[in-house]
């Protein structure tokens, strides 16, 4: 992609689908306090909520008093994994009734490493009747998603992928896929590589663990994404992951230097 980054503050594009978003959202899996949220959308611009299942009732709190003034304002992503799809409109009905909404704007088929072609046609249907605006999916088969990615016809309007400084491996088996138009959009959701990048004992020697705000930086500055998924648990850890957005993409020594550490995670044949 010929996306040029100079900063991380300016919205997006997300792919196809012309949402106008954030680039970086906040997910309800990890406890994110209503008052979190609230103040990231208010006072750094967060618009993007993934409310994830099971359903975090202090996100829904959040989104509920958001909805009545911003609701065109900010994307709402529900998430299923009901892998049968008999459950789906009702999962989704449900969601949109406890935020007294009309519509999700993303429905997430949650971790599929094929196409679920029984579960799209019915979130299809949803989004023909108005309930949902665009279909997301989420898996670890980098190579398939690469397949879908490059297919015109696929339903799928974005994708919700694993990469980090330890797991690079779209950088080979997706992100060179992507058409340069009409483009599905690009989540990245464990930019801390489960935490592992942010603890001393798996470092290099000599090296200081990474921080969150690193972790996102790096995600972000490749310019295949658009949008990088944080999980604060409190309002202290959303305004220090925030930082990400103020201190921009990284510098090529910053680079090389968490690419060295992903690196030494990732094979224990490169600690010596």
């Amino acid at each position: 992609m010929n996306r040029t980054i100079d900063n991380f503050k300016t919205p997006v594009i997300l792919g196809r689908t012309g949402l106008k978003v954030s680039r970086m959202g906040i997910a309800s899996g990890y406890s994110a306090p209503a008052a979190a949220v609230e103040k990231a959308y208010h006072e750094f611009g967060i618009n993007y909520f993934y409310w994830s299942t099971p359903r975090n009732a202090k996100m829904g709190e959040a989104l509920k008093n958001l909805v009545k003034t911003e609701r065109d304002k900010i994307v709402i992503v529900l998430q299923s994994y009901d892998h049968s799809g008999i459950l789906t409109p009702r999962s989704v009905n449900k969601g949109l009734k406890a935020l007294n909404i009309e519509y999700a704007d993303v429905l997430l088929l949650g971790w599929y490493n094929y196409f679920p072609k029984r579960v799209v046609n019915i979130a299809q249907e949803l989004k023909d009747r108005g309930k949902i605006r665009f279909i997301a999916m989420s898996g670890h088969n980098r190579k398939f998603f690469g397949k879908l990615v490059a297919d015109p016809d696929c339903p799928i309007d974005i994708f919700m992928i694993r990469y980090n400084a330890v797991h690079r491996g779209a950088e080979k088996d997706i992100f060179p896929f992507l058409p340069e138009k009409d483009r599905p959009g690009i989540t990245i959701y464990t930019a801390t590589c489960w935490k592992k990048l942010l603890k001393e004992k798996n470092m290099p020697p000599g090296e200081k663990p990474l921080t969150a705000v690193e972790c996102y930086r790096f995600v972000l500055s490749n310019p295949n994404v658009d949008l990088c998924m944080s999980g604060p648990a409190s309002v202290e850890q959303m305004v220090q992951g925030m930082k990400a957005l103020e201190q921009g993409p990284l510098s090529t020594k910053e680079m090389e230097r968490i690419k060295w550490i992903g690196d030494y995670i990732y094979s224990p044949a490169r600690r010596t």
